[in-house]
């Protein structure tokens, strides 16, 4: 029973010792009021009004029998009036022993009710005898006899009536006393309930003061670790941030030497062996890229950027991007079901883009032979909802039903083990899926070993007009002329190698550079010499290109607005938005490429309004962001 009570709550033990005590106070105040109703009792039958009426009747049978004899015996006889009188004394005080409630205790003796009748017949006899005139003396003398004969008696029932009121004052003691040991032993049980509630209480309050005090402490343990693992956050975000220049930086000049040599002179073999280099240079951006996502997606601080976007340029971009690696395998690319006009929708084009190049690309990793297809549906669902859909479908390899169940985790890799024969770090579709479900949609996928794969996009729908002075304009900014050569350039870039690439960039697009160490070299150059236009790196020692920026935009003259393009290898979120925020126009991450420098000179360098408008709408190339706006034209 203890064991089943000490698994109750507390609360329900303390409710069922304050019920315990609530029902012994109940007992405890009906024990008062049989104890009240007693004393009312007590009080009522006082001890001289027991036993006041009994002696009174002796007093006045004593009285009569001596008037009595004063009528009958004495020489002056007693007048017959004061006789009566006293016979009517005696006769009440028989009634009253008669009747009164108060005689009850005393007619338990039965000798008391034998002799309160044998009194009553006296009285009667006595009235008879004093309505015989004649007879009276007779009567009277004989009743006389009677009575001294009755005297012993008399005298007994008052003797028994105080003996009784005695015993009735024992009994109502006793009864008192019995009582009062009731309450008192209730009262201890009460105060020894109040006592272990007390306790109780007691215990619980230095219970809940250790359960405070340990709850405080996991409360700091919890802010610290908080605190910790933002401080984590951060240090990993800084990290990947200085681990994204820092990788990108010298890649940007193995890429960008690169695409310089590709442009000269070279033989066969050397043209191989370049294109070889850069294949594994695009692998290598590809892991790295996917590598910083997978780290803004984990920390939630990737966000979309909801744009116009035209579906049927973003399918032919697309197309135009993969067809040649289909080509290179022989296999057939195709698109199905391309709109006839552009399809203006509310999205995010640099993630849709994303996310279709990695289907397609592993659409034609794993795909042999046969053809790769991209295919385009817009519909509604049954809750009256529009959406489009792409799908991505090939004669490829085929997954099986245990390769579905996995796909979309992290690192899985259908081909996996030591002799694998396609590469890829297993990152691709897992980033794909988490930008889908950002974008408010999903992707999901059907297919047979050995029968190839379709991947299916479906997102919502969510239509955006084009104002047609824009719509007029887009061909017009796509074919403007290039800006003119001899633009004054300069460059704050603190490494050699992407300085030396840089210089043969710059020179093959027939423009003057000049370059500068650092911000500070840079600020002082500006100030000097009248430029064009300025690239500046962010990461740079001494004055870092942000401060640079901020210092070069607080000049008080007109080159305060010279534009700025950012050229930086640190790619994240955070980058963009404080380049915008210090007042650069544009932000082309690293490795540069020769069309991206191209457009944002196109863009900034004296570019036509409207063609500037038109292109920050279009932004269908993925490696240059353009949107912020210029502070001059």
């Amino acid at each position: 029973m203890w064991t089943r009570l000490s698994r109750l709550p507390y609360s329900i033990r303390l409710f069922m010792v304050t019920a315990v005590i609530a029902v012994a106070m109940v007992v405890l105040l009906a024990f008062e009021l049989i104890q009240r109703q007693a004393l009312l009792e007590q009080s009522s039958l006082r001890v001289d009004s027991l036993t006041a009426p009994a002696f009174l009747l002796d007093r006045e049978f004593l009285r009569f029998q001596h008037a009595l004899e004063l009528h009958l015996l004495s020489k002056q006889a007693m007048p017959v009036e004061d006789l009566q009188m006293h016979l009517d004394l005696l006769s009440s005080k028989v009634d009253i022993v008669r009747e009164s409630p108060g005689s009850a205790f005393m007619f338990k003796n039965p000798d008391n009710i034998v002799s309160v009748e044998s009194m009553h017949g006296f009285v009667t006899r006595a009235q008879q005898a004093m309505n015989l005139p004649e007879q009276r003396a007779h009567e009277l003398q004989q009743l006389l006899n009677d009575m001294v004969a009755f005297t012993t008696q008399t005298h007994a029932i008052g003797s028994s009536a105080d003996l009784m009121a005695s015993m009735l004052l024992e009994q109502q003691n006793a009864e008192l006393l019995a009582q009062n040991q009731q309450i008192t032993w209730l009262t201890l049980a009460q105060l020894v309930l109040l006592m272990a509630t007390a306790i109780g209480l007691l215990l619980r309050h230095r219970d809940q003061q250790r359960e405070k005090a340990a709850l405080t402490t996991l409360n700091e343990q919890l802010r610290q670790a908080q605190q910790d693992a933002e401080a984590a956050s951060r240090g990993k975000s800084l990290f990947l941030a200085n681990m994204s220049h820092e990788l990108r930086t010298p890649f940007n000049g193995i890429v960008g030497i690169l695409s310089v040599l590709a442009t000269t002179p070279l033989s066969q073999q050397q043209a191989d062996l370049v294109s070889t280099v850069n294949d594994s240079a695009g692998h290598f951006l590809k892991l790295l890229n996917d590598i910083l996502d997978m780290s803004a997606l984990e920390s939630g601080k990737m966000s979309m950027h909801t744009e116009a976007v035209d579906l049927r340029a973003l399918m032919v971009d697309v197309q135009a991007i993969m067809r040649p690696l289909a080509v290179q395998k022989n296999l057939h690319f195709s698109l199905h079901e391309l709109p006839a006009q552009p399809l203006w929708v509310k999205s995010d084009g640099t993630r849709l883009r994303q996310i279709l190049l990695n289907l397609l690309n592993n659409a034609i990793k794993f795909t042999e032979k046969g053809s790769v297809c991209l295919h385009f549906r817009q519909d509604e669902d049954a809750a009256n909802t529009r959406f489009f859909e792409f799908s991505v479908a090939d004669t490829g390899i085929g997954l099986d039903e245990a390769s579905l169940g996995k796909l979309f985790q992290r690192f899985y890799q259908v081909d996996s083990g030591l002799s694998r024969k396609f590469s890829g770090a297993g990152l691709g579709l897992e980033i794909s899926m988490s930008l889908a479900r950002l974008l408010g949609g999903e992707i999901r996928v059907s297919s047979q070993l050995g029968q190839g794969a379709t991947f299916y996009v479906k997102l919502p729908l969510v239509s955006h007009t084009i104002s047609p002075e824009v719509s007029e304009v887009v061909p017009e900014v796509m074919q403007a002329p290039l800006v003119q050569a001899g633009v004054r350039v300069l460059v704050a870039e603190d490494h050699p190698v992407n300085q030396k690439f840089l210089a043969l960039l710059l020179q093959r697009l027939g423009h003057e550079a000049t370059f500068c160490d650092n911000g500070e070299l840079a600020l002082m150059a500006l100030q000097q010499q009248d430029y064009d236009v300025v690239l500046m790196d962010i990461h740079m020692p001494v004055m870092d290109g942000l401060t640079a920026t901020r210092s070069i935009r607080a000049l008080p003259c007109d080159k305060a607005n010279i534009p700025i393009i950012a050229l930086t290898a640190d790619v994240f979120k955070e980058a963009r938005e404080s380049a915008a925020a210090a007042g650069m126009n544009a932000f082309i991450p690293k490795p540069v490429q020769f069309k991206d420098l191209e457009t944002a000179f196109r863009l900034h360098v004296n570019p036509p309004a409207a063609a500037q408008n038109a292109l920050a709408i279009r932004q269908s190339d993925q490696s240059i962001t353009i949107t912020y706006p210029t502070s001059q034209n």
